[in-house]
């Protein structure tokens, strides 16, 4: 029981994130998740199932405002790269996995905490093919493919709408081949969809709030409270 009020009030709040921010439902969730969850996969594919789920509410109510182009020649590349991450990592420590996963997350902080935004990248096929590649890696490891998209989306979508809602379909399409490599390998335990049932409705809940507040708050200043925390985590777990 405890397991499922704890989900569901993570959930609330990385709904609202991602609401707001358009991204950051599983580098919210996955700060959390390994620390009581029974293992680092289980907390990879319930954190996938719930983004995705999550997002798919935010595209469809915003599917005029979603940019197809830009989106599409991105997901060949990620999905590649996330069935042969997801492949790699089952085959990992649970030990390494952890000592990756907190690399991974103090770059990502780092990153956003002080170089969002300020370099602009071009938009060719080179620079598609590797952050796609990118966001697979770390979609399939980490359950958070959005960082090197939302660096490639920011720098050619200038509608808020559109960048939000563009951010959400990637999401939705990328969880669903997500979940299915994840559950090929045994990441799929046997309480995975009671988890998913109080995530999602947390989640619901936080999309709810943030779209209320989504005109009122400023998104950079929650974005950079997250990374902040997300900073601290990151170097907690390679501890």
């Amino acid at each position: 029981m405890l397991t499922l009020i704890l989900i569901f009030l993570l959930t609330i709040c990385a709904g609202f994130i991602q609401r707001v921010s358009g991204f950051g439902f599983g580098i919210f969730v996955m700060m959390f998740f390994p620390c009581f969850l029974p293992s680092y996969g289980e907390s990879t594919a319930l954190s996938g199932m719930l983004a995705g789920s999550t997002a798919l509410v935010i595209a469809v109510r915003n599917f005029g405002h979603i940019q197809w182009r830009v989106m599409l020649p991105l997901l060949l590349t990620n999905i590649v790269a996330s069935f042969v991450a997801i492949e790699y990592m089952a085959s990992m420590s649970s030990g390494a996995l952890k000592k990756c996963f907190g690399v991974m997350f103090v770059a990502i902080a780092l990153y956003f905490l002080f170089f969002d935004g300020k370099r602009r990248i071009p938009h060719n096929a080179w620079t598609k093919t590797f952050l796609g590649a990118l966001s697979g890696v770390m979609g399939g490891m980490f359950a958070m493919p959005g960082p090197p998209i939302v660096l490639y989306c920011i720098n050619c979508i200038k509608d808020k709408m559109a960048y939000v809602a563009t951010l959400q379909a990637f999401s939705v399409v990328l969880n669903i081949f997500y979940s299915a490599f994840r559950a090929r390998v045994g990441f799929f335990g046997d309480d995975i969809l009671l988890w998913w049932t109080a995530g999602i409705i947390g989640g619901l809940i936080g999309t709810m709030l943030g779209a209320r507040l989504f005109a009122r708050i400023d998104g950079n200043v929650l974005k950079r409270i997250v990374y902040a925390f997300l900073l601290v985590s990151g170097v907690a777990a390679m501890l």
